[in-house]
């Protein structure tokens, strides 16, 4: 299983998201650097943990249709590949994000697609590799606008997906971000890793200790999403360089 960084970006800087409440969201005060500014925390942090692979999540378009184009650019050619979270709601906004699709992982998340039939359009139009799905979450209830999914279950909204051939998916929990809770995903995570167990597995949300990492990994998890964790300094430095070179060496999942 392996660390993989968040920057959620709002008015163009990093800020600090908390329970998925985005009016009252704060500019980032990370441990490893004193700027908000998403350019340089990421520089930082790939520099001292060689943190390469991130999740980004451009709430600037997510919420208000204003894409940080020039800004999610600048982070892809520092970084390497991304995967951007942008709010697609319509297949028109393929179009807006341009060459961002083709040359990073774009993230098609449960909250923002207004329908589910998008999402078919979309992996005609581009591989469906190049897609990840966020199945988004609010205390373990779909957060999706009403009627996108009918009266599928989380399972088989993710049985759905995977059928349209995308590889990599996300469980988010919008209630544990930025929270001292925990996560709350991994039951979820280990009912979608039995059914489903060639799909790539990412989740996130509340984890704050070492503990909490390993029953994720238990659960059958890839990757996982850690922010407040990794910027604030509740993980060691030890355990996050474990948890980055363990993304470029051996898988250490356990999956039953």
């Amino acid at each position: 299983m392996k660390i993989i960084p968040v920057l959620d970006i709002l008015n163009g800087v990093a800020v600090h998201a908390v329970g998925g409440l985005r009016s009252s969201y704060q500019p980032l005060k990370s441990k490893y650097c004193e700027s908000p500014c998403p350019v340089k925390i990421s520089e930082t942090l790939k520099s001292r943990f060689g943190l390469c692979e991130w999740y980004i999540a451009d709430l600037d378009g997510i919420v208000h249709r204003r894409w940080n184009l020039n800004l999610l650019s600048k982070l892809a050619g520092n970084l390497g590949q991304l995967r951007i979270d942008a709010g697609i709601r319509q297949i028109e906004d393929l179009f807006e994000l341009g060459s961002l699709v083709c040359t990073n992982h774009c993230i098609i998340s449960s909250e923002s697609l207004t329908d589910c039939s998008v999402l078919d359009s979309l992996v005609c139009m581009c591989e469906p590799s190049q897609f990840v799905f966020s199945l988004d979450l609010v205390d373990g209830q779909l957060n999706a606008p009403n009627g996108a999914w009918g009266k599928r279950s989380l399972i088989e909204i993710v049985e759905y997906v995977a059928g349209r051939g995308i590889q990599e998916i996300i469980i988010l929990d919008l209630a544990y971000i930025g929270c001292e809770k925990g996560p709350g995903t991994s039951e979820l995570c280990a009912g979608i890793r039995k059914a489903f167990p060639d799909l790539q597995l990412i989740t996130g949300g509340g984890i704050r200790t070492c503990d909490q990492l390993k029953i994720l990994e238990q659960s059958g998890v890839d990757s996982v999403l850690v922010g407040t964790a990794l910027h604030h300094g509740l993980l060691s430095e030890e355990i996050i360089s474990r948890y980055c070179l363990e993304s470029s060496g051996n898988d250490s999942n356990t999956r039953g």
